[in-house]
């Protein structure tokens, strides 16, 4: 599909969200309340989630003010900048100037994506330091240097800021060195650029440590007890319950057609990468949602590497145009519920 009509299709959409963000009478969330409540006093942490989204809520509305409005654009605008990021990350991956840019404004069309432009959580800036945080460890893997090092450890640094599910990356670095000999030749002979990494997010984590500390470690064990692991129910519904959101988040038709077209699979050096970035958190996640549970939410960073995977792998071109018109139909449904105050169990949250 054409750039410009791509751009036509985003622009829609982006029209269409603000209008039914103006005139909706829904409301703010707890959640959302709380971040809020969080960026009128500021800290270096708070109960269940690190700072950083109170830290921008701040510096947001202190410039745009605290209308509803105003607070539900704040997504919308991050994830115009995770988008870029997606174009500089498969810019970098060998993709053209034209694919590139066509993955990251088909991005913004996932339903995944429509969701998320109309919630404020901590997802918005794990997302966006997790995709600058992929662009620089494809950067090392091309051509080491120190400020690549350096900025690793600081939008690393950043993510955990966000939410401390920033552990994926680690966890899916370390399977990167173990699954992939040219990378962990890689990481052998630049082992000193990596150590100058953990220590960039050590120090950009020091102050929300030294708050964990000196306040019982109060998010960790928020955290720890959001796993619930004392309460195990095993149910394999519940697994592909969240496997099916999960396919449905990406668009249902792009994901089958890669599973129909099984017999011409090939893994590039790039797909791999992008695979061991997604495929481990998909399964940590489904595993706990059969234990005991799991929100939708809680894989968000894998989708990012898998959609990515997903594009660069169909090259059915009627399917990928089919599953664009799902996904654009999704946003469309959507937000005219939500401009229409649309009286549901899933508005419930937000409709008082």
């Amino acid at each position: 599909m054409s750039k410009s009509i791509l751009f036509a299709l985003t622009t829609m959409l982006l029209l269409l969200k603000l209008v039914a963000i103006n005139i909706t009478s829904f409301d703010l969330f707890g959640d959302e309340a709380q971040y809020w409540l969080w960026s009128k006093d500021l800290n270096f942490g708070y109960f269940s989630k690190p700072p950083f989204l109170a830290w921008m809520i701040s510096f947001y509305t202190g410039v745009f003010g605290d209308s509803f409005f105003a607070l539900k654009t704040m997504p919308i605008i991050v994830y115009f900048l995770i988008a870029w990021s997606v174009y500089v990350l498969c810019n970098n991956m060998g993709l053209d100037k034209s694919n590139s840019i066509s993955c990251s404004l088909i991005f913004l069309i996932l339903p995944a994506v429509s969701v998320s432009t109309f919630i404020i959580s901590t997802d918005i800036f794990l997302l966006l330091f997790w995709c600058l945080s992929l662009n620089e460890l494809v950067k090392i893997k091309i051509k080491p240097n120190i400020k690549s090092f350096v900025l690793l450890g600081v939008f690393l640094g950043l993510a955990f800021l966000s939410k401390y599910a920033a552990i994926y990356f680690i966890i899916c670095l370390l399977l990167y060195v173990l699954l992939d000999k040219k990378f962990r030749e890689v990481f052998i002979k630049n082992y000193f650029g990596f150590l100058l990494s953990a220590f960039c997010i050590i120090t950009i984590l020091l102050p929300n440590i030294f708050w964990n500390i000196n306040n019982g470690w109060i998010t960790v064990v928020h955290t720890s007890d959001n796993a619930n692991l004392n309460n195990i129910d095993i149910n394999l519904l519940r697994g592909l319950l969240f496997l099916f959101t999960q396919i449905l988040m990406l668009g249902p038709i792009i994901f089958f057609a890669y599973i129909v077209d099984y017999k011409k699979w090939s893994i590039s050096e790039y797909q791999k990468l992008l695979l061991i970035f997604s495929l481990p958190i998909f399964i940590i996640v489904t595993f706990e949602a059969i234990v005991v549970r799991a929100n939708a939410n809680w894989a968000a960073p894998a989708l990012i590497s898998f959609f990515i995977f997903l594009y660069i792998s169909v090259n059915n071109n009627f399917l990928k145009k089919l599953n664009l018109g799902f996904n654009f139909f999704f946003c469309i449904i959507f937000f005219v519920l939500i401009g229409t105050n649309f009286s549901s169990g899933f508005f419930n949250r937000i409709s008082g």
